[in-house]
């Protein structure tokens, strides 16, 4: 089986990420591109996945990008309150207010995100396929499910409580990294803790009815060719080192 850690959505494609590379594949105008490139930093986490709380960070960063996960860090430890005061904005109380604040932002991202959801539902529909049996046909994939239990969202859930729990003892950015470390541990002890089973609902809530959507025959085409040129290259990896 290949040794995929995960994938990723983008407005015009997905990326498959494995142990030593990153397959990216696009379709723009009908047309489909796939370029593979070796992970980066690789000896770096080499290293880093021979320490346990290390490896969770690696595995952080091959999955969301080096890159994007240092920016985030970055602008979460800003102290922006001391930037932007609060006395500079208008403060409610009501809820209704606060939930349609928060709340509008969301919906929007749904509705204008659509491209990107679809392609986030062919990422979960080919890996859920492909970890059941590898059968990689359109109609096989076509029939998977959109929910993923290897998905981000299950992450996020389940870290959120830590976030609330750490605000007051650590730094934005520290904050963030520590949470999702801590919700890849409670995932990976699943079937001992029973207990999370309600984040486990509510993450494929979230799933199926906001962060993916039904993908086209052209969407999950792409995600075929993208995986089957990640797994063809194992192949020839492992050959190599026979």
């Amino acid at each position: 089986m290949l040794a995929v850690i995960g994938g990723r959505a983008h407005i015009n494609g997905i990326t498959f990420v494995t142990t030593t590379h990153v397959v990216r594949g696009k379709l723009a105008n009908g047309t489909v591109s796939i370029n593979m490139r070796r992970l980066p930093w690789q000896w770096i986490f080499n290293q880093m996945d021979k320490a346990p709380f290390l490896r969770g960070v690696a595995r952080l960063m091959k999955l969301l990008n080096h890159k994007l996960l240092l920016v985030s860090i970055f602008l979460l430890a800003i102290p922006w309150d001391r930037i932007l005061p609060n006395n500079k904005f208008v403060v409610t109380e009501s809820v209704v207010l606060q939930l349609a604040f928060y709340g509008f932002p969301l919906i929007l991202s749904v509705v204008l995100l659509k491209r990107l959801w679809q392609f986030h539902g062919a990422e979960h529909k080919i890996l859920n396929s492909y970890m059941k049996g590898g059968d990689l046909s359109l109609s096989a994939v076509r029939r998977a499910s959109r929910v993923s239990e290897r998905c981000g969202t299950n992450v996020i859930v389940i870290a959120f409580p830590f976030i609330i729990l750490l605000y007051y003892v650590m730094i934005p950015g520290i904050i963030l990294v520590v949470a999702l470390l801590l919700g890849f541990k409670v995932i990976k002890w699943r079937p001992r803790n029973n207990w999370i089973e309600p984040a486990n609902w509510l993450a494929s809530l979230i799933q199926k009815y906001i962060v993916t959507a039904e993908p086209t025959d052209a969407q999950i085409e792409l995600a075929i060719a993208t995986l089957s040129r990640a797994i063809e290259y194992d192949h020839k990896l492992q050959e190599a080192v026979a």
